[in-house]
């Protein structure tokens, strides 16, 4: 036995000399057929430019100028494909101009609409918006495994992870009940001044409860979409859009703090502003509907690379108009930084018992809500949206979007999520190579019409969409019943949560439709329940149907 195990290691060392040379010239071999590549790549024509049109990301879609590409299909790069540096810079612009609107919208919201912050935070917080949203998207497109373990950090697609909308009817209640009993602070004629106190106790709360998040990175998906199918994560979305739709017409009409406001906020965007007008003026109507109209045109007659800008194309016609009727100075702009970091603003950090349940649910559902976008953006990619490898994406991003949040709340930041905003840049470009980097409602109903309408799914939707909708028309209804005035602190906390839990349309929401989801018998069948069925009774894989 010895005899023959010595013989044996002598035959692989044998070996091992034998071929041991070939092995270190392949390997030479490969680094310099790399570099020779990449020589070639950097400084030839072929590189730089390749054989793309570049005319049809600059034409528009008027005729007869675009004659030449009535029925002009863009080629297709996939994941991994190489692209000339040149179009990679082009369609990495587009990309990117398409995510603005999306990734300073909620900053913005928040910024004005609940803490009341100067000019300059709100500046600080749209800045270390985009920080993080690069730093996270380049973990979400790099797709970084982790080591001796089946799990990576990232989906390798071509998506974005940014601020998530769900935050601002959070931080819009919170804020509101706490000027309300006094600890955020109020002038003496009643303004709201700022708040950072508030804002450090929803950062330090964040870093406290994104945690399930992360954990829930490591669930199977299979068990995740049955405790949250369609029918919830549809209703989820299309209550978060209803109520951004009635927070934005608010500001339509000149600022959520100057409709009905008073002191400081008595008239819009308040009395320092150079020209201050009452709320709901026909000025300042007709201002909001100059980047409408805008946005409505470059939609229709833009070439696609003004598509992708259409947002801030209408926000730049609104700022133009708006800047040459004297409704603004420069002074702001002057005023502000050329270049900015993290951290160049703080907040004095705290846990805040009152958040902890709403964040709880709200990163419970960012975990969920992220799935479908993920799923959307892998089919728009043409790459498989079932099996081992899609299930590897969605633990990826989930987990991406977690560490997001904690990174972003680190950074003194918003919770990031998974977007699939860029998704029609995919489609009209053909690029959805990882190298070249709202809606929300009607992504809701686009979920929502991939379930089965049967009695049992109109009744969890009935009952979910009706108690979220009741929030969004009347958020004060619940106001008076859980009202504890007494000096138990705890209890005053609990109670302020479950106020905050039933006052916030999407969460009340997306507790009513898990609940109903998970105790209402299935119907005969299993059609349209989450368990394999869709909305039109196919058979659904991992999301797909067949």
């Amino acid at each position: 036995m010895n005899s023959s195990a010595s013989d044996e290691k002598l035959g692989q060392e044998q070996i091992i000399a034998q071929y041991a040379p070939s092995f270190e010239e392949s390997g030479q071999q490969l680094k310099q057929n790399k570099w020779q590549h990449l020589k070639h790549y950097f400084t030839s024509r072929e590189g730089w430019i390749g054989d793309y049109d570049y005319v049809y990301l600059i034409t528009p879609n008027i005729w007869p100028l675009n004659r030449k590409y009535k029925d002009y299909v863009a080629p297709f790069y996939g994941l991994n494909d190489e692209i000339p540096i040149l179009l990679t810079i082009l369609l990495g612009l587009q990309h990117a101009l398409t995510m603005i609107g999306s990734i300073v919208s909620p900053p913005l919201a928040i910024a004005g609409g609940a803490f009341n912050f100067d000019p300059t935070i709100t500046q600080y917080l749209v800045s270390a918006a985009f920080i993080t949203t690069g730093i996270s998207t380049a973990l979400q497109v790099t797709r970084v495994h982790i080591a001796k373990t089946p799990f990576y950090i990232g989906t390798g697609l071509l998506s974005v992870v940014g601020p998530t909308f769900d935050i601002i009817p959070i931080a819009i209640n919170y804020t509101s009940m706490r000027y309300k009993n006094g600890t955020c602070p109020t002038a003496d004629d009643g303004t709201q001044l700022p708040c950072p106190d508030a804002w450090g106790a929803i950062l330090g709360s964040m870093l406290c409860t994104v945690w399930i998040q992360i954990g829930m990175s490591l669930v199977p998906p299979k068990k995740l979409n049955k405790i949250f199918p369609k029918t919830v994560t549809g209703s989820l979305l299309l209550l978060v859009g209803v109520y951004l739709i009635n927070s934005g017409m608010q500001n339509w009409g000149g600022s959520s703090n100057c409709n009905g406001g008073s002191g400081f906020y008595e008239l819009c965007p308040s009395i320092s502003a150079p020209k201050p007008l009452p709320w709901g003026d026909p000025k300042l109507i007709g201002l909001g509907f100059s980047v409408f109209i805008t946005v409505i045109f470059v939609e229709q007659f833009g070439s696609p690379l003004m598509k992708s800008a259409s947002v801030v194309l209408g926000l730049a016609m609104g700022c133009i108009i708006s800047g040459a009727t004297g409704y603004w100075s420069v002074t702001n702009i002057n005023a502000a930084p050329a270049v900015t970091f993290l951290w160049v603003h703080t907040f004095k950090l705290s846990v805040d018992g009152a958040l902890i349940l709403p964040f709880l649910i709200m990163f419970i559902c960012e975990a969920v809500s992220c799935m479908p976008d993920i799923l959307a953006t892998a089919e728009i990619s043409s790459v498989d949206i079932e099996g081992t490898q899609f299930n590897s994406r969605i633990q990826g991003g989930i987990l991406c979007d977690g560490l997001g949040s904690l990174l972003s709340a680190f950074g003194t930041g918003l919770p990031m999520v998974s977007q699939a905003g860029n998704n029609g840049v995919i489609s009209l470009t053909g690029c959805a190579s990882r190298r070249a980097g709202c809606t929300i409602a009607v992504a809701g109903i686009r979920v929502l019409g991939l379930i089965e309408w049967n009695r049992r799914n109109r009744f969890v939707l009935t009952a979910s969409l009706g108690v979220g909708f009741m929030d969004i028309v009347q958020p004060a209804w619940f106001s008076s019943v859980l009202d504890y005035q007494g000096d138990n602190v705890r209890l005053q906390g609990f109670e302020q949560g479950i106020n905050l839990i039933v006052q916030t349309p999407f969460i009340v929401g997306a507790v009513v439709g898990v609940f109903l989801n998970l105790v209402l018998p299935r119907e005969a069948g299993g059609k349209g329940d989450g368990r394999g069925r869709d909305g039109g009774g196919g058979r659904v894989i991992e999301g797909r149907v067949e």
